[in-house]
């Protein structure tokens, strides 16, 4: 099969690491070309990229009206000739209805607004329950369907060790506090400390945002500046690596579509703490999983932390997270992911064929 994949850009993220991945497990047994529309690709995420997937330069600059770049996607597609054409942005759409080849549009963000050009798509793919709820009265007439993003499970060290002091706290995402809350954490962290003594808990923040100063100087404000370390962008294998340090993920957004992080997580061994938000809810299985606390109260928050930081001190609190990494290896893992998108393709081509 001939799958053509179209994003506009490449950036450090949880839709772009997912993309990654899924590409590498299709690109086995499949000829898949990854189309990069706009000159912006950060060079850690495409040196993930196998050797056998085809990467095409579209070079566009972020924001050009220049058609030039849609007539040279164009012509790029149709040498390619595909057999499906999976968009990962709606606004490709106008440009591959003009093609045979049929088109599907994965949505990553709750927050999705789709345009009645979405219609044309041989189906849409959602990566969350949530997701799909949030479209479905935008697009009732719409084909969809929910897959949910994967991560590469055995890649991923698990941790063996639980109950250490001091109680170390993880939390990955791009800094970006309006959307992903880490203001809500730091917050948190001033109350568990006051509670539990001071330096009984600390935070790493991976990932790079606009919110790194403002962050900055509130950890600062706070006085958990001592508590809380700034790590920066780090890369898939050093995360998957070190995962199993932490005694416990959090992720405090405001606002998810899903959640790859608390699943890596999840395959880690580690507890996730999650506000009470659609997409990592339905990935915690409404608790059972994992916890979650209200969504921007930073004294609920504070309130699981310490919560899990006793339990952790029991025997058999491990025996939970063994049932919590069996179900993401399950439920998540991107071999399975990659699988459904395939059979997926197949049945849409089968049907184009049939018409």
């Amino acid at each position: 099969m001939k799958i053509s994949h179209l994003i506009w850009s490449l950036k450090v993220g949880g839709s772009e690491t997912m993309l990654i991945d899924i590409v590498n497990e299709q690109a086995v047994g499949n000829e898949v070309t990854l189309i990069l529309g706009n000159d912006v690709a950060d060079g850690t995420v495409l040196e993930r990229l196998n050797s056998n997937v085809d990467v095409r330069f579209i070079g566009r600059a972020p924001g050009s009206w220049n058609p030039w770049y849609a007539l040279k996607l164009f012509h790029t597609l149709r040498r390619l000739s595909p057999d499906v054409i999976h968009v990962h942005q709606e606004s490709f759409i106008r440009i591959t209805s003009f093609l045979e080849a049929p088109t599907v549009l994965t949505v990553h963000d709750t927050r999705t607004r789709l345009s009645p050009h979405a219609s044309k798509c041989a189906t849409i793919y959602c990566i969350s329950e949530a997701v799909r709820l949030g479209l479905l009265p935008q697009q009732p007439h719409s084909r969809m369907m929910v897959i949910h993003n994967g991560v590469p499970c055995s890649t991923i060290l698990q941790k063996t060790r639980y109950g250490q002091h001091p109680f170390r706290i993880v939390q990955v995402s791009r800094l970006y506090h309006e959307i992903k809350g880490q203001d809500v954490l730091l917050h948190a962290l001033q109350h568990v400390n006051k509670t539990l003594g001071q330096g009984s808990a600390t935070v790493d923040f991976i990932g790079e945002g606009e919110s790194r100063e403002f962050l900055f100087k509130l950890a600062q404000k706070l006085k958990v500046d001592n508590w809380c370390t700034f790590l920066g962008t780090q890369s898939r294998a050093t995360i998957y690596k070190n995962l199993q340090a932490y005694d416990l993920l959090v992720q405090p957004s405001r606002h998810e579509g899903f959640g790859l992080t608390v699943v890596e997580a999840m395959a880690a061994r580690v507890p996730v703490l999650v506000s009470n938000i659609e997409g990592p809810m339905e990935i915690i299985g409404a608790g059972r999983h994992g916890y979650y606390f209200r969504a921007g109260d930073h004294l609920d928050c504070a309130a699981k932390i310490i919560d899990v930081v006793k339990q952790s001190q029991r025997d058999t609190f491990p025996d939970g997270l063994d049932r919590t990494a069996e179900y993401v290896r399950n439920q998540f893992d991107i071999a399975a992911t990659a699988k459904k998108y395939l059979a997926e393709y197949k049945n849409i081509i089968g049907e184009t064929h049939a018409a």
